[in-house]
C-alpha cells in the first residue's frame, strides 16, 4: 500500500531542516512489514497494555519470525489463549508483565500450557 505524496518529516517542536528531503511516497508494507511470510496483524483487545501505548482496538503487526527478548512486548498463547504482554525475562523465569498498574504480572511455570506466538514490532492507533 502506497500511501501518501510530498511525505517528509514532521517537526514536532522547532522546525525541521529535513524538509529538504522530501519523498514521493511511502509504502507502509515496506515500512511494517520486515518478514511477510511470517507477519500478521491482529486487534489489541483490553487496556492492560495501555502503558505501553496499545489501546483497545489498536492494530497490532505481529512477527513470528523473531527470536523474542527480555523487554519485548509479545503475542503468548497460554491455555489456548491469545494475551499481549511484555516479556520478561529474569534468572530464566519468563514473566507476562502488563502495562497497567490495574493488573498483575504472570509468572510462567513449567506445569503451564505456555507458547510466544510473536512479538509485536507496530501498533497503530487512531487518533481520531
Amino acid at each position: 500500500v502506497n500511501v501518501g505524496y510530498g511525505i517528509t518529516f514532521i517537526s514536532a517542536g522547532f522546525p525541521s531542516p529535513a524538509e529538504d528531503f522530501t519523498e514521493l511516497s511511502i509504502s507502509l508494507d515496506k515500512y511494517l512489514i520486515q518478514n511477510p511470510a511470517a507477519t500478521f496483524m491482529a486487534y489489541a483487545n483490553g487496556k492492560s497494555m495501555v502503558q505501553s501505548g496499545i489501546h483497545h482496538g489498536d492494530i497490532l503487526i505481529i512477527d513470528r519470525s523473531l527470536n523474542p527478548r527480555d523487554g519485548d512486548i509479545i503475542v503468548a498463547l497460554l491455555y489456548g489463549e491469545f494475551m499481549i504482554k511484555q516479556l520478561s525475562i529474569i534468572k530464566g523465569t519468563f514473566f507476562l508483565v502488563p502495562k497497567n498498574s490495574e493488573y498483575s504480572p504472570l509468572k510462567i511455570s513449567d506445569d503451564m500450557d505456555f507458547e510466544i506466538w510473536g512479538v509485536v514490532t507496530y501498533s497503530l492507533h487512531k487518533h481520531r
